[in-house]
């Protein structure tokens, strides 16, 4: 084994100044500046591309979360999933949603698409039933409407107006209707007869609603000086003074005059909708809450693929400035490092990229679902938590070097590593904890990995012990 002089200077005839080295290193983050410009150029062009693909996990972590919910919300109101439906979900990414239709709507939409549908299917939203009447003050609305009784919401004008458009045999049958003792179900027809025919005339044309359907005063004044007055029944009497052929809007302007003269003997007016489910795709997307957010996401997105991009050439550049001061030896141990470094540092972004977002994601919106909080996350957070995560496992992915180093200074000897293991773990646990989010499953996939690296650096420590010799640079080491 060889052995050098540790006074000998292999730099005797290189020299140079304090003012040469800055010159030097000037020049040196110059190249680096001008790196990192065109990383980052590259970095905005695949800007776009870049952010699409960091909304991968967390899309398909918030589709996972609502597709739970939809199945766990099939089990509260039938007791099960249906077996043809869970599988057609799980690969579909299909949800299924409630709501009301308007089944005459339904009904002009199939016979748009063909005229034959339905063609002697009378539904009419607009029609009186039986759910529009209530028994127990039939007996009151038929006394009312017989004697031209009037109250707070009508007057006898509108009630004789109503009484006029039924036909003489349904008067003398509703004024004994008011005299019998119990009503019945054929009661209830008569009346719901009654009204549609009154529903099918020109009732809103009769002067006794004249005030009712008066349009309101929309002058200047009006509109500065007061609130706004809003008649619907005087827009729809204005809408039928131009579509008088519109026999929808004239049954259902009619029927709304007959419920407001009965609103104390009629049940609440409402209109026949039925429930319906709809299955529509899963389709989460991360929000912005700001007009600023979309640039400055897009910024963020463009310089953090420009510094990945330029970062090898960056530390090759401040590497060619450190090495001019080193002995050939020392360098090539940089040369054997620096590569190794690059490696670990990239496989730990990736590991928290592919594998680490995803269980993390599940575990966090668990909360959320245990609450009752549907999880909305906005687009800039998720970017700042994307670099957070990764640059985390990247830096703890450099341990093996770190032992390395420290053994070769002689600060720590193989043996200590081997024999101090449990602490090491521990050590590991504890900077897991500090470098990652704060739930147990992230945690974990990176203590996990750094445990084995952890036993890979001291294999590393065995393949290049420290020096035996008296030099500690001793190139016959290497």
């Amino acid at each position: 084994m060889s052995f050098r002089n540790s006074d000998d200077d292999l730099f005797e005839e290189s020299r140079m100044s304090f003012g040469q080295h800055l010159e030097e290193l000037r020049w040196v983050l110059v190249k680096c500046l001008i790196a990192l410009a065109i990383g980052c150029c590259i970095g905005f062009y695949f800007a776009e591309n870049v952010v699409k693909q960091l909304k991968v996990p967390l899309r398909k972590a918030l589709d996972n979360y609502e597709l739970v919910e939809a199945k766990d919300q099939m089990v509260s109101e039938q007791g099960y999933i249906d077996p043809d439906l869970a599988p057609w979900m799980d690969e579909s990414r299909y949800v299924p949603q409630k709501g009301l239709v308007d089944p005459v709507e339904i009904l002009k939409l199939l016979q748009s698409i063909s005229p034959d549908i339905g063609e002697k299917v009378e539904l009419n939203p607009y029609l009186f039933s039986a759910v529009d009447f209530d028994r127990e003050r039939l007996k009151e609305l038929s006394g009312r409407l017989a004697n031209q009784t009037a109250d707070a919401n009508s007057d006898a004008a509108q009630l004789k107006a109503v009484w006029s458009r039924i036909p003489k045999a349904t008067q003398i049958k509703i004024a004994d209707l008011a005299k019998k003792s119990e009503v019945n179900g054929a009661d209830v027809g008569l009346l719901v007869d009654a009204f549609n025919v009154v529903a099918g005339k020109d009732l809103h044309s009769d002067a006794a609603f004249s005030e009712q359907l008066a349009e309101p005063d929309q002058g200047l004044l009006a509109r500065m000086f007061s609130k706004p007055v809003e008649k619907p029944l005087a827009r729809m009497k204005t809408y039928l003074r131009e579509n008088s052929k519109d026999e929808a809007a004239n049954r259902q302007l009619n029927r709304a005059l007959v419920h407001s003269l009965f609103q104390n003997q009629l049940p609440p007016l409402k209109r026949a909708l039925g429930e319906l489910t709809m299955w529509v795709p899963l389709n989460n997307e991360p929000q912005s809450l700001a007009p600023t957010d979309g640039f400055l996401i897009w910024l963020k997105a463009g310089l953090i693929t420009g510094l990945l991009v330029a970062l090898p050439a960056i530390i090759w550049f401040l590497w060619t400035f450190v090495a001019a001061g080193l002995y050939p030896h020392e360098q090539k141990y940089v040369y054997i490092f620096l590569p190794v470094s690059l490696a670990l540092f990239f496989a730990g972004v990736c590991l928290a990229f592919f594998f680490v977002f995803a269980p993390v994601l599940d575990f966090l919106f668990s909360f959320n679902k245990a609450m009752g909080i549907a999880p909305q996350m906005r687009i800039n957070d998720w970017l700042s938590f994307v670099m957070f995560l990764p640059l985390g496992f990247g830096v703890a992915f450099q341990l093996p070097l770190v032992m390395l180093f420290v053994n070769r200074i002689g600060l720590i000897s193989v043996e200590a590593y081997i024999e101090k293991w449990r602490i090491a773990v521990m050590a590991i646990s504890v900077l897991s904890m500090l470098l990652t989010p704060a739930d147990p499953i992230s945690m974990v996939l990176m203590a996990a990995p750094l445990t084995l690296l952890y036993f890979l650096g001291i294999g590393m420590c065995k393949w290049m012990p420290a020096p035996t010799s008296d030099n500690p640079f001793d190139e016959a080491t290497v």
